[in-house]
C-alpha cells in the first residue's frame, strides 16, 4: 500500500469505513452501562454480569474465526446486512426473555452479528494506507461515538425505559450500519494487493503481536464492563456517569489524534510505553478513588492511555502480517 492512498480514497470511503468501525465497537463501548442496566432490571449478580458479558464477546469470538478463513473471498455488503440482522434481532429478542441461560444466548447472538460488522469496518480501514493514521481515524470514529451513545444511554433512554431502552437504542444504532451500504466494497480492490501482502501464513512476529494485544484486551475489558459498578459503588449518579463516559471518550478522541498526528514518527516502542504508563496512572487512581471527580480523572486518563495503546498496537499487527487477516481477530 501506498501512503498515498488515504488522500487518494473519497471521502465516502473514509468515512463509511470509520463510521461502520464505530458502530461495529458500539457493544463494547456501551458495555458497562448495558451491563448496569440489565443488573437492576433482572437482578444479576456481579457473577451472572460477568458470563453476560463475556456471552457477548465469546459470540464475537466465535464470529471471527471464520471470518479470518473466509472473509475475503465473501461479498462483504452481505456480510453486513447479516451482521447487523443478527446484532439487532439478538438484543430485541433479549428483552422479551425470562431465563438467565437463553439470555446469554441471545447476547452471545448479538456478539457474533457485531463482530461481523467490525470485521468488515477493519478491512476497510486497512485498505486505506498510511497505516498508523487509519487507524487513527478509527479510535477518532470510535471514541466520538462513543461519546455520544455514553451520554445519551444513560440519562435519555435507560434512567426512562431501564434495560428494554436500552437494548432498543442499541438495536437501531447497529441497524444504521445499513444506510453506509453503498460504499462498503464488495471484495478488496485488486490494486490494493501488494506482492508483500499475499495469501500465505503470517509471521511469528505477528502472531506475537497478536497475543500481545489479546493479553492487552483482556485487561482493558475486564475493567471497562465494570467501570460503570465501580462509579456506582462509589457513588457516582446515573447522570454523573453519562457526563463522565462521554467526557471519558473524548479523552480517547484526543488519543486518535495524537495518532494522527504522531503518526510513526516515534516509532512502535515508546509509544507503547507511554500508553502503558498511562494506563498505570489511571488504574492507580481509580484503586485510590472515594468521590466521584477522582473517579472521573482516573478514567479519563485510564482511557487516553488505552486508546494511544489500541491504536498504535493494530498499526503493528497490519505492519507485521503479511496475510493481511490477523486484524480480523482482534
Amino acid at each position: 500500500m501506498k501512503n498515498s492512498s488515504v488522500a487518494n480514497a473519497t471521502t465516502g470511503a473514509i468515512l463509511s469505513a470509520a463510521i461502520l468501525s464505530a458502530i461495529g465497537i458500539a457493544c463494547w463501548n456501551l458495555l458497562p452501562v448495558t451491563l448496569g442496566a440489565a443488573a437492576d432490571s433482572y437482578s444479576l449478580s456481579d457473577q451472572q454480569l460477568g458470563l453476560l458479558g463475556s456471552s457477548l464477546l465469546t459470540g464475537w469470538l466465535i464470529a471471527t474465526v471464520p471470518a479470518f478463513f473466509y472473509m475475503k473471498s465473501i461479498n462483504r455488503r452481505w456480510v453486513t446486512v447479516f451482521g447487523v440482522s443478527l446484532a439487532a434481532s439478538g438484543s430485541i429478542v433479549s428483552v422479551f426473555l425470562d431465563s438467565i441461560l437463553v439470555l446469554y444466548i441471545s447476547w452471545a447472538i448479538a456478539g457474533f452479528g457485531m463482530a461481523l460488522i467490525y470485521c468488515v469496518s477493519i478491512q476497510l480501514i486497512a485498505e486505506l494506507g498510511d497505516i498508523e493514521r487509519s487507524f487513527g481515524y478509527k479510535i477518532v470514529a470510535e471514541v466520538t461515538g462513543g461519546a455520544i451513545l455514553l451520554y445519551i444511554f444513560p440519562v435519555f433512554i435507560i434512567s426512562i425505559w431501564h434495560y428494554a431502552g436500552a437494548s432498543f437504542g442499541v438495536a437501531i444504532t447497529y441497524m444504521s450500519a445499513l444506510f453506509f451500504l453503498r460504499w462498503i466494497t464488495p471484495f478488496q480492490p485488486e490494486e490494493q494487493e501488494s506482492p508483500e501482502r499475499k495469501e500465505g501464513s503470517a509471521p511469528p512476529a505477528a502472531w506475537i503481536a497478536v497475543i500481545a494485544l489479546l493479553v492487552f484486551l483482556s485487561g482493558v475489558t475486564g475493567l471497562w464492563a465494570f467501570l460503570e459498578r465501580i462509579g456506582t459503588d462509589i457513588g457516582v449518579s446515573s447522570n454523573q456517569m453519562g457526563v463522565f463516559l462521554s467526557i471519558l471518550k473524548l479523552f480517547g478522541g484526543l488519543a486518535g489524534l495524537t495518532v494522527i498526528l504522531a503518526s510513526a514518527k516515534f516509532g512502535v516502542r515508546w509509544p507503547h510505553i507511554a500508553a502503558i504508563i498511562t494506563i498505570a496512572v489511571g488504574v492507580l487512581l481509580l484503586h485510590l478513588a472515594e468521590d466521584a471527580y477522582t473517579y472521573a480523572v482516573a478514567i479519563w486518563i485510564w482511557e487516553f492511555g488505552f486508546s494511544l495503546g489500541v491504536a498504535y498496537q493494530f498499526a503493528a499487527i497490519a505492519r507485521l502480517d503479511t496475510t493481511n487477516r490477523l486484524l480480523l481477530l482482534v
